[in-house]
């Protein structure tokens, strides 16, 4: 599939060449203008809600033991999208038409639910092969596994789209043309620090020292960025693709791997940990060199 042409008002998505050679221009003042307001729009729902509980975190040093903003965080969630909307409609100007990409082929889809279920399998394996974790699912694995794929994987999609339409939707093609890994480690390294006020509160990583969980998620959302911008490419620019990837991997981590269900330290058994980020980083480099490899010959 052809990407999208340029307009006068700006492109949706590179050419395949910019892509694969790292040509083409950057409209920077469009990427600047998306982070500014995906965080303030993020950060200022979130300071509203969850004000107090920041303040107390950030005073003790560490994230509270419970996880309780829930309904808060999924507001926030949705200000890339937000933040898109306007930047596509009001400054940008592509418009809305072409925002969602193609339908994700069969292939493309079961790789992006199936995917992150193996990731996150293998990494309750090897947590409890070196027993440094236990496992306790609350449910025969098999139903609950199919629960997860049928009923949470949909779910966790619609929610994931509020930052996927952002992300990998408006700033991800406005960086490819400086080649895939130099975008990917970019929005990565953007959307990462994003996340600041709700890992404070406890998210993912609780009862933790705030500064070891700022490194930890960082390295983590860096390399889920290489994978996500992987599958946003392979699939033609397709958002479902890799909403469907985020909702898959948000939906399998935060049942297996959260702290009522897999014991253990979250800064190294959870799905953000460093076990896992040490899965991401050998899956992306293999995928990488065999890329490079099949480019060149």
């Amino acid at each position: 599939m052809s990407a999208p042409s340029a307009t006068s008002s700006g492109r949706s998505a590179p050419s395949r060449e910019e892509i694969l050679h790292g040509s083409g221009s950057v409209a920077w003042r469009h990427v600047i203008g998306f982070v500014l307001l995906a965080y303030g729009l993020a950060w200022a729902i979130w300071a509203a809600l969850l004000g107090p509980t920041i303040k107390e975190a950030l005073q003790d040093g560490r994230t509270p033991a419970h996880f309780t903003a829930t309904a808060a965080v999924t507001l926030g969630m949705y200000a890339p999208a937000l933040a898109a909307v306007v930047m596509r409609v009001f400054i940008s100007k592509e418009g809305l038409r072409r925002a969602l990409g193609p339908l994700p082929s069969l292939k493309i889809g079961l790789a992006a639910v199936l995917l992150p279920l193996a990731l996150v399998l293998i990494l309750v394996a090897i947590v409890t092969m070196i027993n440094i974790g236990e496992p306790t699912p609350g449910k025969p694995m098999g139903s609950l596994l199919a629960i997860l794929t049928f009923v949470g994987v949909p779910i966790g999609t619609m929610l994931a789209f509020g930052e996927e339409f952002g992300w990998r939707g408006y700033l991800l093609p406005k960086l490819l043309p400086l080649g895939e890994v130099k975008a990917a480690l970019i929005v990565g390294l953007i959307w990462g620090p994003w996340h600041l006020p709700v890992l404070i509160v406890g998210l993912n990583y609780p009862e933790q020292p705030i500064t070891a969980v700022l490194a930890v998620f960082l390295l983590s959302a860096t390399l889920l960025s290489l994978l996500h911008t992987r599958f946003y490419v392979a699939s033609g620019y397709s958002l479902i693709a890799v909403s469907l990837l985020h909702g898959s991997l948000n939906t399998f981590s935060d049942r297996l791997t959260d702290q009522n269900h897999l014991s253990g330290n979250p800064l190294i058994v959870s799905a953000g940990g460093l076990i896992a980020s040490a899965l991401l980083a050998a899956g992306m480099f293999i995928t990488y060199r065999v890329l490079a490899r099949r480019k060149s010959s």
